[in-house]
């Protein structure tokens, strides 16, 4: 058993590598309570950090990896699949068993709700619980062999829903352009450089960002579609963006009432499925009514964020009442001419998103602010044609998140089996 450890960040040159030359350094983030090392986010330290300054806590294939410290679940636990090499950091520990399968059978075991409880138990540090050698090597293992299939085959199943709800969501952008009559061209290789009159440049933006190629075609093909294109200004009858009230005077304007008090959205709340509401923080009547009067949000308000996670988009459900940070903007319009569905869809989408992102200004952290906004292209088909679009795209949205509640049903339902069994019942 072992433990790794951080290279100082300050020295990143000395330790640090890239995903070509380096090898995995392994994280917290990287365990999953499903046995399986998460491999999609890894950060790389070189070679002779790996062999000499981290040389007792490589990892390889069969090993079994632990956290040990850190707030949330305790001892959550995963295997190094086959032809894996890597090492890891001081909040988790690597354990030699006597060969994969055992490895597997304590990971699944760790991995339980159970397990938890007697981890949590041992651990010590109050905000910043850690298990010790000691404590870990402590808990009692009931080691049943046949709990390993039991969750094996709950995460092929919930693999092939996530699967099913992947490639449901990965539609939606080639029937939306279908609708539209929208004919995107290939994606061609990025130009070193290239050409473009001066007469484009007149009187508007002369950064080389916004006259790419890449834009400029997906301008054409939205103009070769099957509708008129408006700007965004022109479907607007009201646009404000809000404010964050000032932390230092907490108990002047926020409150933990999550029944009396007014969601703040922020950036994370506004998602293309709708409003996350999961991680919501609440403001006071009082700051909603007087301080954040102009960017109150109420059933069917358009919300577009400008800051971060560019262009987001989302509709205020039925009988909402909550309010904005300044990242994002409450939009409402003709009702006459569009609906606010309809133009959710649109900046989610995959057209939305790069028209969106050209019009953006700030570097480092790309913004749009009301100009740039109101300036994005849209294309207006009839309301029943919207209407259908907006049926349709629902439908799909609603079919794929039936099948990712699948998804964990099924591994709940794995986890009850395997609780059952190690309580002999």
């Amino acid at each position: 058993m072992a433990s790794g450890a951080t290279p100082a960040v300050r020295e990143e040159e000395k330790f640090y590598s890239d995903a070509e030359n380096g090898v995995p350094f392994i994280r917290v983030q990287n365990l999953s309570p499903t046995n399986e090392l998460m491999i999609n986010d890894l950060k790389y330290i070189n070679s002779e950090t790996h062999e000499k300054y981290l040389n007792r806590s490589q990892i390889k294939a069969g090993d079994l990896l632990v956290k040990i410290t850190g707030v949330g679940r305790m001892a959550i636990s995963s295997i190094v699949p086959d032809g894996f090499e890597g090492n890891i950091n001081q909040h988790l520990v690597v354990i030699k068993t006597k060969d994969n399968f055992t490895s597997e059978v304590l990971a699944t075991f760790l991995n339980t709700d159970i397990a938890e409880k007697l981890a949590s138990r041992r651990a010590t540090g109050g905000t910043r619980p850690a298990l010790d050698y000691a404590a870990l090597k402590s808990m009692p293992i009931v080691f049943k062999p046949e709990i390993v299939e039991i969750v094996k085959q709950a995460v092929i199943l919930k693999s092939q829903k996530q699967a099913e709800a992947a490639a449901l969501l990965a539609s939606i952008d080639g029937y939306l352009l279908q609708e539209l009559g929208i004919t995107l061209p290939p994606p061609s290789e990025k130009k070193a450089f290239f050409y473009t009159r001066a007469n484009k440049l007149s009187g508007g933006r002369f950064d080389p960002f916004y006259h790419q190629d890449e834009f400029e075609i997906l301008g054409q093909a939205l103009n070769n579609g099957h509708y008129e294109i408006h700007n965004f200004s022109y479907f607007i009858t009201y646009i404000s963006s809000g404010a964050t009230p000032l932390k230092s005077n907490a108990e002047q304007y926020y409150t933990d009432d999550a029944i009396n008090g007014i969601p703040l959205l922020r950036v994370q709340n506004i998602t293309a499925e709708g409003l996350k509401l999961n991680d919501v923080i609440f403001i006071n009547r009082e700051t909603h009514e007087k301080e954040l009067k102009r960017s109150q949000v109420f059933s069917g308000d358009l919300l577009i964020t400008i800051t971060g996670r560019i262009a987001s988009s989302a509709v205020a459900p039925y009988s909402f009442e909550g309010n904005i940070n300044q990242h994002s903007v409450i939009v409402r319009t003709h009702e006459s001419l569009v609906l606010n569905e309809y133009l959710a869809i649109y900046f989610n989408s995959l057209l939305g998103q790069k028209l969106a992102l050209r019009e953006t200004t700030g570097g480092t952290r790309p913004a749009l602010d009301y100009c740039a906004l109101k300036s994005i292209k849209i294309p207006l088909p009839p309301l029943e044609k919207q209407t259908e679009i907006a049926n349709h795209i629902n439908a799909i949205r609603a079919t794929a998140k039936q099948l990712q509640q699948q998804a964990e049903a099924e591994l709940q339902h794995a986890k009850q089996q395997v609780e059952r069994l190690i309580l002999g019942e």
